[in-house]
């Protein structure tokens, strides 16, 4: 079924299809069951490390989520992010929107599950587009003028901290993603709950200031984490071959840089376990400069999912009767 082109269940249809699917469906219910065991087994070895994972704000139309709660979306809209400095147009992300006054009805019942689900795979977790569930922007599909919903700043704060009351009622640590378009009530809010957001390095600037200089970490908010770049920019090295001299000369003579890197080169500069708070990212090099020791990390990752890719399968432990039930061969 088409979610949005076809709307009405048809219970009949539903009966079929189960059970013309039925070892199908069992067998994806098998690799299911198998990820999460393995995933419990490996939390159960990371000797204290806190995993952290990712609560995407969105779901994709063709979902299960949307197919099995039509009521809870609306199908003839499209959201994404308003207007900014990187995109003269915003961003059309072609998912369906929520209808906060439905889910709210419903006591956010469907968004608590999601975090209880992330609860039980994670230390924490990453709220991706945090903005986005206090105001969420949308167009119309057909094109024309974006709007938020909900609508007024009152409504869009009580939305946003009531679902942070519900992620954070699961017992995992949550970090926002605050990054974009984030207006004041936002920032306010998250610093009153005491909700971290990220702090980029390249775009922590002073923007309406002459010559934008960069800010030094040691002024971000305690409650935050640092970082030089996110997954949607080039990695630290890369950007510091593009950037300006001046630009440089402005990072080189930050209170914070200059005692991590102790005069170094900034990409060249050691890690120093007393900065927690800024948590700059660093990269490790050896002297035999940063596009070889990114290589290395590289090769290290390689090898340790290599490793974990190969290892015996008997270890696993795994009850052989629901294995060969599930994939239809004999034992």
């Amino acid at each position: 079924m088409a979610v949005g082109i076809c709307s009405v269940v048809k219970p009949a249809a539903i009966d079929r299809a189960r059970r013309e699917l039925a070892h199908e469906v069992l067998f994806r219910q098998y690799l299911q069951w198998l990820a999460g065991s393995q995933w419990r087994r490996a939390r159960e070895e990371t000797h204290g490390v806190a995993l952290y994972g990712d609560l995407p704000f969105m779901v994709d139309g063709d979902s299960a989520d949307v197919w099995a709660r039509q009521h809870q979306f609306r199908l003839d809209v499209s959201v994404g992010a308003p207007p900014d400095a990187f995109s003269e147009a915003g961003q059309d992300w072609g998912m369906p929107l929520y209808r906060w006054d439905v889910i709210a009805a419903e006591d956010f019942r469907w968004l608590g599950e999601r975090a209880r689900r992330s609860a039980d795979l994670f230390d924490g977790y990453r709220v991706d587009h945090l903005v986005g569930f206090y105001r969420t922007y949308f167009r119309l599909k057909h094109g024309g003028k974006g709007f938020f919903s909900p609508e007024d700043e009152p409504s869009q704060l009580a939305l946003g901290e009531r679902v942070l009351a519900v992620l954070r009622g699961a017992g995992a640590e949550i970090i926002a993603e605050d990054l974009g378009i984030v207006p004041d009530l936002v920032r306010a809010s998250l610093a009153r709950l005491g909700v971290p957001g990220f702090r980029v390095f390249r775009w922590e600037r002073q923007w309406h200031v002459d010559g934008q200089p960069f800010r030094d970490p040691s002024e971000y908010t305690p409650v935050s984490v640092a970082a030089s770049g996110t997954h949607d920019t080039e990695p630290l090295a890369v950007w510091w071959d593009a950037v300006s001299e001046i630009e440089r000369r402005q990072i080189r003579d930050l209170p914070t840089v200059r005692q991590v890197s102790a005069g170094a080169d900034l990409t060249h500069a050691a890690y120093d376990p007393v900065i927690r708070d800024a948590l700059l990212e660093a990269l490790f090099a050896s002297g035999s400069g940063p596009a070889a020791a990114a290589r290395a990390g590289r090769v290290r990752l390689a090898r340790s999912h290599q490793r974990a890719g190969n290892r015996d399968r008997r270890e696993l432990d795994l009850p052989p009767a629901v294995a060969c039930r599930s994939v239809g061969r004999d034992c």
